[in-house]
């Protein structure tokens, strides 16, 4: 399993998890509000608005990232990759129970449609927690509007942009005993020959990418 390790807390960060709640109810709140207002039916007739579902999926770079820190980091002492640790009682833990999520980030993409050229596009992701790491909840908010330069051929430009939506790993208490006590540390690297302090810089952060650009033009012949 790794190196032996002193006591560590694996208490969650209550404020983490309060925040990561109400980033979804904030998410799920914006889409229900956008979908009954312009999914009624006389807004609708009246300016020639649909709403439509485009895509939903758990298919988030994010949720990988996560995963992967259950990999370990590479000891080359002894030639093989760190994947767990031993308590100072002897108890086995798999940092695959850290980085592991039985409801992954969840997006939802949808299209509020204006007449035949311009939509507005909006959506959410639900964030995702693990016992040691969170991935917030986005908004996803753009518009795809479309021109037709010639006969049989469109122009289509769509921008959209994510707010939230990051990656953070959560540090350890570990008790070092009488000399070095009671200590935050990077779980992962507790048993490294870093110090305690040294190794919250290697703590993981990533943010999605904020900002799509696409520009295409199609012409039939």
């Amino acid at each position: 399993m790794g190196r032996t390790l002193p006591e560590v807390d694996r208490r969650n960060d209550l404020h983490g998890q309060e925040h990561w709640q109400g980033g979804i109810a904030a998410g799920l709140l914006l889409a229900l509000v956008l979908l009954t207002a312009w999914s009624s039916p006389t807004l609708a007739q009246e300016q020639g608005v649909a709403v439509h579902l485009i895509d939903m999926a758990q298919d988030s770079e994010l949720s990988a990232t996560a995963a992967s820190l259950a990999d370990g980091w590479y000891d080359a002492s002894v030639n093989s990759r760190v994947s767990g640790y031993e308590l100072a009682d002897g108890t086995p833990v798999s940092f695959g129970d850290w980085y592991h999520s039985d409801w992954p980030d969840t997006r939802v993409d949808l299209l509020t449609q204006f007449g035949d050229d311009f939509g507005l596009l909006w959506g959410f992701s639900t964030g995702e927690r693990g016992e040691k790491y969170t991935v917030d909840p986005s908004l996803r908010i753009g518009f795809v509007a479309q021109a037709h330069p010639a006969a049989n051929s469109v122009l289509s430009l769509t921008v959209r942009a994510v707010a939230w939506g990051d990656l953070n790993e959560q540090p350890c208490e570990g008790d070092y005993g009488e000399i070095g006590g009671v200590q935050t540390v990077n779980c992962r690297l507790a048993a490294t020959v870093l110090a305690p302090e040294e190794t919250l810089q290697y703590l993981a952060h990533a943010e999605p990418n904020r900002l799509h650009i696409s520009l295409s033009y199609s012409a039939s012949f």
